[in-house]
């Protein structure tokens, strides 16, 4: 009976490598390497339909000063708390060309039950900013949302802050931006944000278009050409890191997100890379001291799953699906959550588990289109 039971586990992972086989996919990690836009992107342009089924798109809202966008869930509880707080602040500043725009993104396929639920939660809490709906999440993930709910400021079509997640130092911080903006003396003295040149995001997107079409070595020269303009712009260090671990060149690639976190010493994406890098290396007590530190900083979801990979590589599996869980509840729609845990479980023996999140991690990928 047990070699029975442990053939039927087994015939449910290899069906997930048929599923692979089938759709032509490959179990990659995705590479998604920002958190939310960085400032000084263009803001992708959108047209989706409000509450009560109206069509509207950003460029609708070119002509004011500012547009506050709030990804938020009616699951997500931290989202009610940034609604009634990007509320109060509308009402507040609405008359000073800035608006405030949520955008729902529930589920990827919005049913009548959710849409009832949004719309009871946005009465409920009185709110007067437009309510759009993300069907399908195709603005979700244009805009590289990593947690429920996050924030993305728009001025002059470029993004100009960000903040994933709703953390308390940077909520206030935020909030302290946007006071500037409506032109109120915030609480505390508010440093410029920082604005990368504009040739040296172009360079970075330019590598990016190499790396999708696998010309890397084309790609490296552009990174390299962005780092040497602007030290301080973080996103080609990821990138060429990343370049490395595709070549197998770890050392290069843990050399680089170092050289990232010595320009930026707090930046929490180089800082998430490097512990995943270093967990992938055997070397799991140094990922989840790293790990640790950029989990304290922000809402960021993949600190989390690279957190529950190292605790899984260091033996520490309830610890683990504690972390991974927590992810989950940041952004289920994240693929990468489910290779790595079903990674974990398969390596635990765990293997109907395993081949769960192997099919959800499937499902995600073909429908966002990674």
């Amino acid at each position: 009976m047990g070699r029975i039971r442990n053939a039927k586990k087994i015939i449910l992972v290899l069906s997930a490598a048929i599923f692979i086989a089938t759709y032509g996919v490959s179990l990659t990690y995705p590479t998604k390497t920002e958190a939310l836009l960085q400032t000084g992107d263009n803001a992708p342009d959108f047209t989706l339909k409000d509450i009560e089924g109206r069509e509207t798109g950003l460029s609708r809202f070119s002509q004011k000063k500012a547009v506050i966008i709030l990804f938020w869930s009616t699951w997500s509880v931290n989202s009610s708390v940034a609604l009634k707080r990007f509320e109060e602040y509308y009402k507040k500043y609405k008359d000073r060309e800035i608006l405030v725009v949520g955008i729902n993104a529930d589920n990827q396929t919005i049913s009548d039950e959710d849409m009832e639920a949004i719309k009871k939660l946005v009465k409920e809490l009185n709110i007067s900013f437009p309510i759009l709906v993300d069907r399908g999440l195709k603005t979700f993930h244009s805009y590289n949302v990593i947690a429920l709910p996050s924030t993305i400021v728009i001025a002059e079509g470029k993004v100009s802050y960000t903040l994933p997640g709703l953390p308390l130092v940077g909520t206030e911080d935020m909030f302290d931006y946007l006071l500037v903006l409506a032109g109120e003396t915030p609480l505390k003295k508010v440093e410029p944000k920082y604005m990368p040149p504009y040739n040296v995001v172009a360079d970075t997107n330019i590598a990016r278009q190499f790396i999708k079409k696998g010309m890397n070595e084309m790609a490296r020269a552009f990174l390299q050409k962005a780092i040497n303009k602007d030290p301080r712009y973080i996103p080609p260090y990821i990138e060429l890191a990343k370049i490395y671990e595709s070549q197998d060149k770890g050392k290069e690639a843990e050399e680089i997100l170092r050289k990232a976190l010595t320009a930026d010493t707090e930046n929490i994406i180089a800082m998430s890379e490097l512990g995943y890098l270093l967990a992938k290396k055997g070397r799991p007590k140094e990922a989840i001291e790293i790990l640790s530190r950029a989990i304290k900083m922000d809402s960021y979801t993949p600190a989390y799953y690279y957190m529950a990979y190292a605790l899984a590589k260091n033996g520490q599996m309830k610890e683990a699906l504690i972390a991974f869980d927590s992810a989950i509840s940041l952004n289920p729609y994240d693929p990468a959550i489910y290779l790595l845990r079903a990674e974990v479980y398969e390596g635990s023996r765990m293997l109907k588990e395993a081949a769960s999140d192997y099919k959800r991690y499937l499902e995600l990928l073909l429908k966002v289109g990674y």
